[in-house]
């Protein structure tokens, strides 16, 4: 029999296409989803910029939630390399899925806010007779989900009349003005401006298997039809894309990367990317036979291990000139003395780059008045000040990304 696991995604939301991923025990799909089982706060329409994703995955051996998790982390890391502007991780904050209770009569919808009836009359031989009180209603009885087949008849008719809502214009007739031009003719009432799918296609996302894409780059298509729809303006398909990950990294470096990739606050997004260096700090001088006697050589020492000059400026060159010019400038936190710049005229340009990375989280960390005696670099946090480490969170994820594939690296027998 086989085996199926759902898993809740955070910063998956607009993603609007599937994704595949292959390479590693098991493939997994990534889908846009509805969560929550909507009823009766079902909607006639979803955008798919609005919708969140979900990671399934299918085998036929009974699957290992803890595996799972590991392996999408995997995955998810190879996808935020290749889409550094994505914060899609599988660490959500608070839980959407739940578990049924097998004996209760009812099921629950609308993120447990509902309660449906749902009686197997054809498997449960407890079930003797599902009789409607109104002669009239049409629902199958057999079908063991009877509070859903109700809600369905309910919002067949509304999607249906959302579609008609779609293609209703009116005439208008409108002189022109200062502020906008005149028109005489139909239009639309209303008109979405971003892609939707109405809710039995949004449904249906479920059902949508990741075994039938294969296990090779070939097999998989580019684009997958949906289910068949009469809403007017429905997407029809979504595109696929795949991404293949053969590297298994070590789980608490993983999770120090997600932590920045969730993150929303500058400071503790840099923090947790500065986390994945300090792993490294005593590792780096063992295998370069060097000392430190403090933390801005260690890092010195980190950066040495996993760059060149020649990467470095191969790293700044690649980046917007707004960026570089932001790296070279003085930084401004919320206090104190602005953080001096990197000097992009030397050839070395490494240990440089080191003190400004040091001296950034310094000033993340620390909030001293004075050190020394002297007023103290600091970020308040959630002041306009801290939107200027951006760049520095950019170079910082990406020395990120070069440590744990090193440290992948030195894994390998």
């Amino acid at each position: 029999m086989a085996h199926h696991a759902l898993l809740q995604l955070s910063g998956g939301k607009g993603l609007g296409r599937l994704i595949y991923f292959q390479g590693l025990k098991y493939p997994i799909l990534v889908k846009p989803a509805v969560y929550g089982n909507p009823l009766l706060s079902a909607q006639g329409l979803y955008f798919l910029e609005q919708m969140e994703s979900v990671a399934h995955i299918r085998d036929e051996e009974e699957l290992s939630y803890p595996e799972l998790e590991y392996i999408l982390d995997n995955y998810l890391f190879q996808f935020a390399k290749e889409n550094p502007d994505t914060c899609m991780t599988f660490r959500a904050a608070e839980g959407t899925f739940w578990f049924e209770e097998p004996s209760s009569m009812y099921r629950s919808a609308d993120h447990r806010f509902t309660d449906t009836l749902a009686l197997d009359q054809l498997n449960d031989p407890t079930v003797l007779q599902i009789e409607a009180l109104d002669p009239t209603d049409e629902i199958d009885f057999c079908d063991w989900d009877i509070g859903g087949n109700y809600a369905r008849a309910v919002l067949t008719e509304y999607v249906e009349k959302i579609s008609k809502l779609l293609q209703t214009k009116v005439n208008v007739k409108v002189m022109p003005s200062e502020e906008r031009d005149g028109y005489f003719g139909k239009l639309k009432v209303v008109v979405p401006q971003e892609r939707y799918i109405d809710f039995f296609q949004a449904i249906a996302l479920e059902d949508i298997d990741p075994t039938p894409f294969g296990g090779s780059l070939s097999k998989v298509p580019t684009a997958i039809s949906l289910q068949d729809s009469n809403t007017y303006g429905c997407e029809t398909e979504l595109t696929v894309e795949t991404i293949t990950a053969t590297r298994m990294y070590a789980p608490i470096l993983l999770s120090h990367f997600f932590s920045g990739v969730k993150e929303t606050n500058p400071l503790k997004a840099y923090l947790a990317y500065y986390n994945v260096l300090e792993y490294y700090f005593e590792e780096a001088l063992q295998l370069l036979s060097k000392p430190a006697r403090t933390e801005l050589e260690q890092l010195k020492c980190v950066l040495e291990l996993l760059t060149s000059e020649v990467d470095i400026a191969a790293k700044l060159a690649s980046i917007e000139p707004a960026e570089r010019s932001a790296i070279a400038a003085p930084l401004n936190p919320s206090v104190g003395p602005a953080i001096l710049g990197v000097d992009l005229s030397q050839t070395s340009l490494r240990d440089d780059l080191a003190r400004w990375l040091y001296e950034i989280r310094c000033a993340v960390v620390r909030s001293k008045k004075t050190r020394r005696g002297a007023p103290a670099s600091s970020f308040e946090p959630y002041s306009l000040a801290v939107n200027n480490m951006k760049t520095g969170i950019t170079i910082v994820r990406w020395l990120a990304i070069l440590c744990m594939e090193k440290d992948n690296e030195l894994a390998q027998p």
